[in-house]
């Protein structure tokens, strides 16, 4: 079994991908290729074949930072992006090979991101959790399934008069005002504009932007991406101001019929920690957990420093944070973010 780093994306290596039950969309050559244009990033596409074609690939994104050191990822700005691969022989050639540059690199570390656990010796974490919705082809179906909590929040939002569009690059700016702002009250450094645009750039067919709007003013927005019938929203945020009339329910409930007739078959929710109120608005729509296995390659001689939300240390960041104006933490947000991917 042979491994090399891809230098531009190869038809071989997509069909692969695509034949895969487990891929996601970050497994795709081109995600690592606009993910890590945007944040100045290196990328390391490794693809296992021999003579019999492709049988694994791997993605890695290098960060290199003064404030956090440097390390690997599984991939970068997704929650997934393990080792993809059809037998033990090009999962262990791919993890093999990964440690050996990671090692010529200096780097101190590899994050894996998985929901099976790789075999190996390695640190992990598994507090955080996604969470699926089954679809159907008719939203009604869905609909039904729903409690009703979930139902009379919707309509709640329906008879406050809130409407919703749907759309490309031509919705970012408004997607994008209210997600800084929710990210400015949470004290946590934004992603950056461009990230966002080279997603919609490269998979026009695959991303999308779902606004809730009062009248002219956008007050809740998604950004969602679509690949083999699997529907993630990886960024969506609301302004707290109009919380009560309901517009992430409102959000989250275009998007399921959305894609409902689009023919997915799974919506996910997102990461979140079980018990935490993210989890608890999750877990009302009826969703199916999934855990998430985070594990960890470490240098020898090294250390591994993972930072939480829960230290003392992290939350002082948070309140400086909140305090910035916002037109400040929208310029350096990006930066800082970059290095977190």
């Amino acid at each position: 079994m042979e491994v090399e780093i891809l230098n531009s994306p190869e038809p071989n290596c997509d069909e692969f991908v695509k034949s895969r039950p487990n891929a996601t969309i970050c497994h795709t050559y081109q995600w690592a290729d606009a993910v890590t244009r945007a944040a100045r990033l290196k990328a390391f596409y490794f693809v296992a074949r021999d003579t019999n074609g492709v049988h694994g690939v791997l993605p890695l994104t290098q960060v290199k930072s003064r404030l956090f050191g440097n390390f690997m990822v599984s991939q970068a700005f997704s929650n997934y992006g393990g080792p993809l691969t059809d037998s033990p022989e090009s999962r262990d050639a791919l993890f093999n090979y990964a440690i050996e540059l990671a090692t010529k690199l200096n780097c101190e570390s590899i994050e894996f991101r998985n929901i099976q656990p790789l075999p190996y010796n390695l640190k992990a974490r598994t507090e955080k959790i996604s969470m699926y919705l089954p679809l159907a082809p008719s939203p009604d179906e869905v609909w039904k399934a729903f409690g009703p909590k979930v139902r009379n929040q919707v309509r709640k939002a329906e008879k406050s008069n809130l409407t919703t569009v749907n759309g490309g690059v031509e919705l970012l700016d408004e997607f994008y005002r209210v997600y800084t702002i929710r990210m400015h009250q949470l004290g946590t450094p934004c992603y950056s504009r461009k990230l966002m645009y080279n997603i919609l750039q490269t998979f026009p067919n695959n991303s999308r932007i779902f606004t809730v709007r009062l009248k002219e003013l956008t007050v809740g927005a998604g950004f969602t991406v679509y690949f083999n019938r699997f529907v993630e929203i990886p960024w969506a945020a609301t302004l707290v101001k109009y919380n009560n009339l309901c517009p992430n329910n409102l959000l989250y409930w275009s998007v399921i019929k959305y894609y409902c007739l689009a023919g997915a078959t799974y919506f996910d929710f997102g990461r979140c920690t079980i018990g935490g109120s993210t989890y608890q608005f999750k877990k009302q729509w009826g969703l199916q957990p999934v855990g998430l296995h985070y594990q960890y390659w470490v240098r020898p001689g090294h250390q591994l420093s993972i930072l939480s939300p829960s230290s003392s240390k992290y939350q002082k960041k948070v309140q400086m944070w909140r305090k910035l104006p916002l037109w400040m933490t929208r310029l350096l947000g990006p930066y800082i973010s970059r290095n977190l991917p």
